[in-house]
């Protein structure tokens, strides 16, 4: 950032037109992953620069919010006539710690429901921590840049950025996924490959196609009976499959299936 200057030579800001924050008095974060968020803003935050900063998030000074993997990018309306840039960072967790989410939720199959709705449940937070994993960043693990002439880390727009930012949490917590370099989708398609196993490997069919139409073997004996000469299907008709009333259907059918046969004999004689 840029040198120091006194607060009295910035100006009055300008109106910002952004969305204003439902929370327009008390806490800005509601729910337990975003407080814990705005706590590691506040725990280094200079007092006077946060309070700014609450100003101007709830007066909808911040004009555009992007997160993305390990960051969010944002435009802040302050007092010159064009918004700042601010951009919050996140260290991203390594391949390392990803393998740990995800092996974790896999030990804790009860975990994948919130995920797939898009929450992160508090169960996750505690069992990463356990084997040293951390979902919500530390204020170590967050830096601040802002193009404004303020030195200050954070300065009152970078503070405007996290509140704004933890209302978002509020709203959709799976962003602090994204904030860790993970987004959501390819987390669960990878947490249910691991939890599916390796596939079995797809035989090629290709190398039966000359022997598909051709027979294997001799047919195998189903025992039928040698046909008696002068008998057709017909005969074979059972008057219990055919029905009440069926009595002589057999006998008007006896000479088709004849002429049938016949014909049948004929082509194969020929």
């Amino acid at each position: 950032m840029a040198p120091s200057r006194p607060f009295s030579e910035y100006g009055k800001r300008r109106p910002g037109g952004g969305a204003r924050l439902r929370s327009q008095r008390g806490r800005i974060a509601q729910n337990w992953w975003s407080q814990r968020f705005v706590d590691a803003l506040e725990r280094g935050g200079d007092r006077g620069r946060l309070e700014r900063g609450r100003t101007y998030a709830r007066a909808g000074q911040v004009v555009e919010l992007r997160p993305r993997p390990g960051a969010v990018g944002a435009r802040v309306q302050g007092s010159r006539p064009r918004p700042y840039l601010v951009e919050v960072t996140v260290r991203r967790w390594t391949p390392a710690e990803v393998d740990a989410v995800v092996a974790t939720v896999v030990e804790n199959p009860l975990l994948l429901a919130p995920l797939f709705s898009g929450d992160v449940p508090p169960g996750l937070v505690d069992l990463l921590a356990g084997i040293g994993v951390e979902l919500l960043p530390t204020d170590a693990e967050v830096t601040y840049d802002c193009s404004c002439p303020d030195d200050g880390e954070p300065c009152k727009h970078a503070a405007a950025v996290v509140y704004a930012l933890a209302e978002q949490l509020d709203a959709t917590p799976a962003t602090t996924l994204t904030l860790r370099g993970v987004e959501l989708p390819g987390l669960l398609r990878r947490i249910t490959d691991a939890a599916s196993g390796p596939s079995d490997p797809v035989e090629d069919l290709a190398v039966h196609v000359g022997s598909f139409h051709r027979l294997a073997g001799d047919l195998p004996d189903l025992g039928l009976r040698d046909r008696v000469p002068g008998r057709t299907v017909a005969d074979d008709l059972d008057e219990l499959v055919l029905g009440p009333g069926a009595a002589g259907t057999a006998d008007a059918l006896r000479p088709w299936y004849v002429a049938l046969a016949q014909r049948a004999g004929g082509q194969s004689r020929a």
